[in-house]
């Protein structure tokens, strides 16, 4: 169970990462920034780093990522929502957000 929410949230945060990227968000990851946002090559990794992790019976590791990964579906949401819903200028009590 674990490994399959790991794989599933590796591939929502690639997802919501292409989404934030085509809306003029920055990747701030310098590893992923070099891979991308590929959908294909973020659900392999995560699928063979899954596979490791239960191979050397490290699943609390697994259980900890995903905690980690978690926030990190959730902070890509938020990017998504204030890009695409504050307005043109992305400003919001006086912060400017980006650009």
């Amino acid at each position: 169970m674990p490994a399959a929410l790991f794989v599933t949230l590796n591939v929502l945060d690639a997802f919501l990462t292409k989404t934030a990227l085509s809306v003029g968000a920055v990747e701030f990851n310098p590893i992923m920034a070099s891979i991308g946002s590929s959908i294909l090559a973020k659900g392999g990794i995560a699928l063979a780093m899954a596979f490791l992790l239960y191979y050397f019976r490290q699943r609390r590791v697994l259980w900890l990522l995903n905690v980690i990964l978690f926030g990190v579906v959730l902070w890509n949401l938020s990017i998504c929502f204030i890009m695409t819903c504050i307005p043109s200028d992305y400003a919001l009590f006086g912060f400017h957000f980006f650009g």
